[in-house]
């Protein structure tokens, strides 16, 4: 198969990393890939040292119609079979140039875009008549889409992040702590105001009422940096807090690590968590997170109410005081069972393979 895949997100995320395994294993399978992406972004940069075909293109927004002639000549030009579009700024463009092209066209939702009002009816077309098939990679999206847009079941199909089980399995756990007594937590996020991060700053002193010997690293680079630096100094945290800004490493991050922290009060399926979880570090997520379809509370992680510091040091707290390291290997085998890299990669690919096949044998639908 010949594979384009849209995306713009200018910044390494989640979802530039699942491009990015994605077209490794497809690539190994023999299949073409090519990648539309930002100029300067995270995947135009690493891309191409995998040997993955890169088009660069910014769309500046959603409905730019003059970009479709080139789109059409992308498409053309590499013979595509089908169209994967990862972010909303493509939706519009990309599924019109492939409906053009004649091409199948599937949307891969990362995040949940809830919708009201005239946009609601709007994305309503085209999620009905511009594209084939919706890929959510949480039970969560796919819950809302048909909430939101009344999407027939068949046509979203669940296909999670995929983790390759081999790089964290092959880290040593890191036991040469200076202080081995202390507890080490991480949050591996972008710094945005939409992760919740205020929220888990606001609770550590509650954790450190209970448990003083807790270390915290907040791990990533964004727009709130400062605005987090500034409220850590205003809550005498300095001390407990570490900012390590962003580190491609995450393997060797999670060696020194007991347990990880996801505060966001809204998100799809969290990368960092899942990759925490294939190193057997269990994790803290929030309801608001596609992870409370996956975490079993007490056994497999932890899931707290979104927003709410004080629930949050709770289930710090009573994970780091319960067997964590019991509950980090029934997180590894969730990672194992549902979503090992070469798994994740063969569902997109039969998928794939399905809506080809279906589309070939029945042309004028």
């Amino acid at each position: 198969m010949n594979i384009l895949i849209f995306d713009a997100t200018p910044h390494w995320s989640g979802g530039a990393n699942r491009i990015l395994l994605y077209s490794k294993e497809l690539k190994k399978r023999g299949h073409n890939v090519t990648v539309c992406c930002l100029p300067e972004s995270g995947l135009s940069s690493r891309l191409p040292d995998e040997n993955i075909a890169v088009s660069t293109i910014n769309p500046k927004s959603d409905l730019n119609l003059f970009l479709i002639p080139k789109l059409i000549q992308l498409i053309i030009k590499n013979k595509i079979d089908v169209i994967d579009i990862c972010s909303p700024k493509f939706y519009w463009v990309a599924s019109l140039a492939g409906r053009i092209t004649k091409r199948t066209v599937i949307l891969t939702r990362n995040v949940p875009y809830r919708k009201k009002g005239i946009k609601k009816y709007i994305n309503r077309v085209l999620y009905s008549a511009l594209v084939d098939s919706i890929i959510a990679i949480s039970d969560k999206i796919k819950r809302e889409l048909r909430v939101d847009f009344n999407i027939p079941d068949d046509k979203i199909t669940v296909i999670y992040d995929g983790i390759d089980l081999l790089l964290f399995s092959k880290q040593k756990q890191n036991n040469n702590r200076v202080n081995p007594e202390q507890y080490v937590a991480a949050v591996i996020s972008r710094l945005d105001g939409n992760k919740g991060l205020e929220c888990f700053i606001n609770a550590i002193p509650h954790i450190i009422q209970k448990i003083n010997s807790v270390l915290f690293f907040i791990v990533g680079t964004g727009c709130i940096e400062q605005k987090l630096k500034d409220l850590t100094k205003k809550l005498k945290l300095s001390e407990k807090v570490i900012f390590t800004g962003f580190m491609n490493d995450i393997p060797a991050i999670l060696a020194g690590v007991d347990i990880t922290i996801m505060p966001s009060p809204e998100e799809g399926m969290s990368m960092s968590a899942l990759e925490s979880m294939a190193f057997s570090k269990p994790v803290v997520a929030t309801s608001g997170s596609g992870l409370a379809d996956i975490i079993v509370n007490n056994r497999s992680g932890m899931i707290v109410t979104p927003d709410n510091s004080r629930e949050l040091a709770d289930g710090v707290v009573t994970l780091l005081q319960s067997d964590y390291k019991q509950v980090g290997r029934e997180a590894r085998k969730i990672i194992e069972e549902r979503f090992a890299l070469q798994t994740v990669v063969t569902q997109y690919e039969l998928l794939l393979e399905t809506l080809i096949k279906s589309i070939k044998s029945h042309p004028g639908t």
